[in-house]
């Protein structure tokens, strides 16, 4: 039986839930997930196939691959999810992840987890919190951006080791992808390369004219 990260379902509703942000900075009893049933058809189908998608199941949150990918409509699925007011904020106590239909798992014990093993220090990523408030609620009770302050500006090289760390991202899931597609159709995996006989050259023939004069 195939385990799905990232899907869940609401204690209270028992509404099915994609969880975008585990917890947030300051308020790790607090996530932000997405109503799966209240989503139009064809971003439902966006999400749900971007949550089975190979580099979502190697992320541990699912923000990682949301913020690096794309919509049908074209606009960036974490930035559309956050524009358009789909982003819940819920306990995680209210939460229970279902990996598949015979497990649920509460959030809150999973969060406990992956901290320990991050160790003391781990940094927890705030959702975007410009333009809109999130999905029912109000404006003071929004985390607030950390990197909107100038102390807390993103540096350059900050820049530099997200982006190195989102190409990683790329070529892990890049590689998974090449793996599966193999496994479909062995016939495409490149095999080793023939030597190919080079022709010889053909003989030139010279024709020598002598001039004579009379």
């Amino acid at each position: 039986m195939t385990n799905i990260k990232h899907v869940g379902k609401l204690v209270n509703t028992s509404k099915k839930v994609v969880v975008v942000f585990r917890e947030l900075p300051d308020e790790p009893d607090q996530c932000l997930v997405v109503d799966t049933d209240a989503l139009p058809d064809w971003m439902h189908d966006d999400i749900i196939n971007a949550v089975e998608a190979p580099g979502a199941q190697a992320s541990t949150n699912f923000y990682e691959y949301a913020e690096r990918t794309v919509l049908t409509d074209g606009t960036n699925m974490l930035q559309s999810l956050h524009s358009t007011g789909r982003l819940m904020k819920t306990p995680t106590d209210n939460v229970s992840m279902t990996p598949n239909n015979s497990i649920a798992v509460g959030l809150t014990e999973i969060n406990n987890i992956v901290r320990e093993e991050a160790g003391e220090g781990a940094t927890v990523v705030a959702p975007p919190t410009d333009q809109v408030t999130l999905a029912g609620k109000d404006t003071s009770t929004i985390v607030e951006d950390v990197t909107s302050t100038k102390e807390d500006a993103v540096s350059d090289t900050d820049l530099a080791k997200q982006f190195l760390a989102q190409a990683k991202g790329y070529e892990t899931e890049a590689k998974a992808l090449k793996a599966q597609a193999y496994e479909l159709a062995p016939g495409l995996k490149p095999g080793p390369k023939k030597a190919t006989a080079k022709a010889e050259p053909q003989g030139k023939t010279v024709s020598s004219f002598t001039s004579v004069s009379s």
